[in-house]
């Protein structure tokens, strides 16, 4: 139980790390950027919508709302109603537990494979790592036709944060043959 938890912690710096990396430094990479007027004359409409959801825009079974749907344009919009700051580093602090329990969770999985050498256990982890983001990030271009820039982008970058926390799980904390 202490391996697996010191394991964890570890793991999670890694993780961490990875993150800051992909999703701070190299953010712009996977994400699109309207010009700052644009930027603030959607905003300023965006404060029309009841409250903080995800919404999808236009949607409905009305005549008008199946029309506006077909022509376009059709926007998935994750909406935070109060904002928060620019550089909000209490995430930092919440995103490194849940890379910690999740490496807790990945070395959970691999003690399950017990005497099971390295690189069985790390193909286990890739593997599932691959079939997580795949399924995830990939099905707002699949089913909602949303572009393919964001979700390639975040399918890698988890693919490869998920992989190293599973990659100091299996080669440092958890019990080998």
């Amino acid at each position: 139980m202490q391996r697996l938890l010191i394991g964890a912690l570890a793991a999670g710096a890694v993780m961490w790390l990875l993150g800051f990396v992909l999703y701070g430094l190299l953010f712009n990479v996977g994400w699109s950027q309207a010009p700052e007027a644009t930027q603030i004359a959607i905003q300023s409409a965006l404060k029309a919508l009841p409250g903080s959801g995800t919404y999808y825009i236009p949607v409905g079974e009305t005549p008008g709302l199946m029309a506006a749907f077909t022509k376009g344009p059709v926007a998935q919009i994750s909406y935070n109603a109060s904002g928060f700051p620019a550089v909000d580093t209490t995430v930092f602090i919440a995103g490194y537990i849940q890379f910690v329990v999740v490496a807790a969770m990945i070395g959970w999985l691999l003690a399950g494979l017990g005497q099971a050498n390295f690189g069985a256990g790390l193909r286990v982890v890739c593997g599932l790592a691959a079939i997580a983001v795949v399924y995830i990030h990939l099905a707002d271009p699949i089913w909602y036709h949303a572009d393919w820039r964001n979700p390639l982008y975040k399918t890698v970058c988890d693919f490869i944060i998920l992989s190293a926390g599973g990659l100091v799980m299996a080669r440092w904390f958890v019990r080998r043959a």
